[in-house]
């Protein structure tokens, strides 16, 4: 998969994740990154990352069905917030690629044919893509085993970073 082959809606996981390990601004600009507006609007703030640079995301809006059948869905998936809901309708409904952090979301999307993936994927595709180089994609995973925030396992860190670190070696 290339990272930029499909739209990716994102939540603040990912975000905080990515912003931890220095590459945010990097994927904030790819052309097929959007954020929901109602997650931009309701969440985003300064525990996120840098407002400013997060604020540069393009949007997408929720239809007023989407709307609708994320407020019946509240009822049957209380576990859920509206924000994994809407992320999680909009995805599905236009065949995106859903970038969640939140493993409960993930589990939810993948039973519902949703494609998901992580911060970890992202950044292993922003080096194959060649957006980041091997040597930031090092940085990044030692930024994230920094991190006080992450919730992404510090053995699956340490394994991408062994990968990419071989890989600087080869090249």
């Amino acid at each position: 998969m290339n990272i930029t082959s499909k739209i990716i809606i994102t939540d603040t996981n990912i975000i905080t994740d990515l912003y931890n390990a220095g590459v945010l601004d990097k994927f904030v600009v790819l052309d097929n990154v959007y954020i929901s507006d109602m997650v931009l609007r309701d969440e985003i703030n300064d525990r996120t990352g840098d407002v400013s640079l997060i604020s540069k995301m393009k949007t997408v809006e929720a239809s007023a069905l989407e709307l609708l059948e994320m407020q019946c869905l509240s009822y049957l998936e209380r576990r859920l917030s509206y924000y994994d809901l809407i992320n999680f309708i909009i995805a599905r409904d236009h065949e995106y690629i859903l970038a969640t952090g939140d493993n409960l979301l993930k589990k939810y999307a993948e039973d519902h044919g949703v494609e998901v993936i992580r911060t970890l994927k992202i950044i292993q595709l922003m080096v194959c893509s060649q957006i980041i180089s091997y040597e930031e994609g090092i940085h990044a995973c030692q930024l994230l085993l920094d991190a006080p925030s992450t919730r992404i396992l510090r053995q699956k860190i340490i394994e991408v970073l062994e990968e990419f670190q071989k890989e600087a070696v080869v090249e």
